[in-house]
């Protein structure tokens, strides 16, 4: 049985809201921390602070990318709007 493209199931689209949530929520914490630090010590700021927001941002980044894709498919393609089959690994069935 091979997998095929096809629309996002609910599941998928509450997955993908929840985690846009969660990574929004993340993100927020690392970027006051990056300020606090920034403020308290007159502009400077440790690179692991940084970096850390930085990647949180990426990630809520990359976690609003996802949430718009419209479908599923066996492989990723961006530029088709589809995501792999394996974002969803807890909501696969045994048969794809």
């Amino acid at each position: 049985m091979t997998f095929e493209i096809r629309l996002k199931e609910q599941a998928e689209r509450e997955f993908d809201k929840d985690d846009v949530a969660q990574r929004q929520l993340e993100m927020n914490v690392a970027c006051k921390d990056f300020v606090t630090e920034f403020i308290d010590c007159e502009g400077e700021v440790y690179y692991s602070t940084a970096m850390k927001a930085m990647n949180y941002v990426f990630q809520y980044d990359q976690a609003v990318k996802f949430a718009g894709c419209s479908k599923v498919g066996p492989e990723w393609d961006h530029d088709a709007g589809v995501v792999g089959k394996w974002r969803y690994p807890h909501l696969r069935k045994d048969d794809e």
